[in-house]
């Protein structure tokens, strides 16, 4: 591609620069797909990709994926068309190590489980990343650079105990997510060109057209950048196969979910449920799924994992 237009601003070196660069997308749904779209734009040389699902009939008013894409692993459509290096994994502990040869990492996820897995790994290994997370008709970015600024584990310490709200229940605006990976990318040029990043969270608000910057400072306690506790590098989220076939997920970290909250968001979806005070049962598509208090869930008609961790961030958040 000629790139000239970009030579008055970051000049022919600073394209070298990006041309020489490698960078990890993590995620590759609504907001990875976009962050591939305009780092493949951008010039940057090498693209990493991780994802774990599927391109669905849902995904196509919020990604770059059309029609016939329906049914491929998002990481083959990524490489037939912009010629990354796609891995169709989960990220845990165990395969986080595929981040290894990137100089920057950009989140693409929903959920802040595997967040805080990018973080650990990126403070421990002194790489920048930059959190991105959106919902509704906003977005929150986060840039991170390890020894200069707060990390992901200063602005939220721990897993949260309720579930977070996700895309697939609150809602998401198509147009939101480019915005977010626009946003995210111009930050990561930055980054790889040397320019100097404030620790700050950048929040944008389609609906009311706001846009705020609000400094994070650093924590003295932060266990991730100070006291260099990486946790998250060791906690595994349970997957674990029943004996009537199901698939159960136990989070990391112990949930205190509120059932009837739960339950009044799934009828606005127009879900169907049955409620105890113990958990809550309902179906999506050929999946029954049991949400316990505790954030466990069962889900039957589940064949891979990679399913079941799908739908416990699709619900769940985690």
């Amino acid at each position: 591609m000629d790139f000239s237009r970009h030579f008055p601003i970051i000049g022919i070196e600073g394209q070298r620069k990006l041309s020489e660069s490698t960078v990890g997308v993590v995620g590759a749904g609504a907001l990875g797909s976009w962050e591939v779209y305009f780092l493949h734009k951008l010039g940057v040389g090498k693209i990493v990709v991780v994802d774990r699902d599927f391109v669905d009939d849902s995904d196509l008013p919020r990604t770059i994926y059309t029609k016939e894409d329906i049914g491929k692993p998002k990481v083959e459509v990524l490489k037939e068309r912009f010629g990354v290096e796609g891995y169709f994994e989960d990220l845990n502990p165990a395969t986080i190590g595929i981040l290894e040869k990137v100089d920057l990492i950009i989140d693409g996820t929903d959920n802040i489980y595997t967040r805080q897995i990018i973080n650990d790994y990126a403070v421990k290994n002194n790489k920048p990343w930059i959190y991105v997370g959106v919902l509704s008709t906003y977005g929150n970015i986060m840039p991170i650079i390890p020894g200069k600024t707060a990390c992901f584990r200063c602005f939220m310490p721990k897993l949260p105990e309720r579930p977070m709200p996700t895309c697939a229940v609150a809602g998401i605006m198509s147009y939101v997510p480019s915005l977010a990976a626009s946003i995210a990318v111009g930050l990561a040029a930055k980054i790889l060109l040397g320019e100097e990043i404030k620790s700050e969270l950048i929040f944008f608000d389609t609906k009311t057209l706001e846009f705020e910057r609000v400094e994070v400072p650093r924590r003295e306690d932060c266990p991730a950048c100070v006291k260099r506790e990486f946790t998250f590098l060791e906690k595994h989220m349970k997957i674990e196969r029943l004996c009537d076939g199901s698939i159960q997920v136990t989070p990391p970290e112990k949930m205190n979910v509120n059932l009837e909250d739960l339950a009044g968001r799934l009828e606005k979806l127009g879900i169907e449920y049955f409620k105890t005070s113990q958990f809550l049962q309902f179906e999506d598509d050929e999946y029954e799924i049991l949400i316990f208090k505790s954030g466990r869930m069962v889900i039957r008609g589940a064949e891979e994992e990679r399913e079941a961790k799908n739908l416990f961030a699709r619900y769940l958040g985690g």
